[in-house]
């Protein structure tokens, strides 16, 4: 057999699908199944295991049955197909929104989603200052087609529930007086202070305001924004807007 044939069918067998195991030809100490059985034991805590240190909030609102059950579907149904398991958590908040084991938790992938983004922007090492040097250089033209930029690993998000009370709540093991009935705007975003990140809610203008940075809006056309000064101090003041492009690059 091939190598390539007996990696497919190795992890085929590793995802619960049917495989020949006595066309492998692997030998050891235990029978072939029992072997197998163990590699795929191992393989399924060493990724669930890896889940719950990306996901802790989502791990401490379910349980650790159901989160075992939720990793293993996930595995399963999104397997691991880079060497490098770094990146390999970024689906799992659009895989707990897609599942009907969830429909009774709408806030879950929000929640994952916060411990993904939190996750992401404290890996962040160096944040870039906004260059008001090289702004100043730029013609009136230039200006025109700027498009402001937002550090990598910002995350934006507009919920129906209080994810943010939610995920600040698990975290202080307190969740008493969170009104479940209320929507949120918040920003989740490396900084250089406290724990690598900072999370804040926004209010519903300064969210709309960042989603049109985020989306490329020119200068021009962010400047049609009500209290488009303010939000723009505001912003790079705390380092949500670190740099530019214009529309020469």
């Amino acid at each position: 057999m091939k190598l390539a044939d007996l990696q497919a069918q190795f992890s085929r067998h590793l995802l619960h699908q049917p495989v020949d195991l006595s066309a492998l030809n692997i030998t050891g100490p235990l029978p072939v199944e029992q072997l197998m059985s163990l590699y795929r034991n191992n393989f399924y805590v060493s990724l669930t295991d890896y889940l719950k240190g990306c996901f802790p909030s989502v791990f401490a609102l379910v349980g650790e049955e159901f989160f075992e059950q939720l990793a293993k579907a996930f595995i399963i149904q999104r397997p691991l197909v880079n060497a490098n398991i770094e990146l390999y958590g970024a689906g799992f908040s659009p895989f707990i929104d897609s599942v009907e084991q969830t429909r009774e938790l709408p806030y879950l992938a929000g929640v994952a989603a916060l411990d993904w983004g939190f996750d992401r922007a404290k890996a962040v090492v160096e944040i870039a200052s906004f260059p008001f040097a090289e702004l100043g250089l730029l013609s009136e033209q230039q200006q025109s087609k700027l498009r402001f930029q937002i550090p990598a690993e910002t995350l934006l998000i507009a919920s129906d529930y209080p994810l943010l009370s939610i995920w600040q709540g698990v975290r202080k093991q307190c969740l008493e007086g969170v009104d479940m009935q209320s929507a949120e705007y918040l920003i989740l975003h490396p900084s250089q202070q406290d724990e690598g990140a900072l999370y804040y809610s926004l209010s519903a203008a300064q969210y709309e305001f960042l989603l049109a940075v985020s989306r490329g809006d020119t200068l021009d056309q962010l400047a049609e924004i009500a209290d488009f000064q303010q939000q723009l101090n505001y912003f790079i003041g705390n380092t949500v807007i670190n740099g530019f492009t214009t529309g020469d690059e």
